[in-house]
């Protein structure tokens, strides 16, 4: 299991790094124009931003995963702003590890800091979007999200297709990723 916890400005570069890496892991469907302007330098401005602008005061949430002290992964939540699905209250933006450090039921950690604090800071019912072509949406299905969405996010004027879902009970899904996790 990886230590989770809110994340500190000198984790930016860290954060940056694996957000790049990921990308190009995670996404390799991407239209390569896409996959190089993702690269270490848009993620350090995109993260050191996101700091300078104070983004943890506006009920976002960003955590990093350690592994032996060493950041090994990053997640993030925040307010859902997206009139595509209107009545969700919260989202869940980001999730990225380094692929040595998956599959050790990272996924029901990231899931269940998340959903915690969505929760705690009441933004509740939660969604989150996933594209058509990462096979991470039908992990979703079986957390108890619903596929509600269907569309083209625009990258660099490419479309590219991505699933919108929603959760109406975190609770209760908060309560199952407890569960599964005392039980490993």
């Amino acid at each position: 299991m990886l230590n989770i916890r809110a994340s500190r400005p000198s984790d930016v570069q860290s954060i940056a790094l694996i957000h790049a890496e990921c990308w190009k892991d995670t996404y390799s469907f991407m239209p390569k124009e896409v996959l190089d302007d993702r690269n270490y330098n848009f993620r350090l401005s995109q993260w050191q931003k996101w700091y300078n602008e104070k983004r943890y005061e506006h009920k976002e949430g960003l955590f990093v995963m350690e592994h032996q002290r060493r950041v090994v992964g990053f997640c993030m939540c925040k307010p859902n702003n997206d009139d595509a699905i209107p009545y969700a209250q919260g989202e869940l933006h980001a999730q990225y590890v380094l692929p040595k450090y998956r599959a050790r039921g990272t996924g029901y950690q990231v899931l269940r800091v998340l959903t915690g604090y969505l929760l705690e800071n009441n933004m509740s019912p939660m969604c989150c979007w996933a594209f058509q072509n990462n096979k991470i949406w039908q992990w979703y299905e079986r957390m108890g999200f619903e596929k509600v969405v269907s569309r083209d996010r625009i990258l660099n004027g490419i479309a590219v297709p991505e699933y919108g879902f929603i959760h109406n009970d975190p609770k209760g899904l908060l309560y199952g990723l407890s569960q599964h996790l005392d039980a490993a």
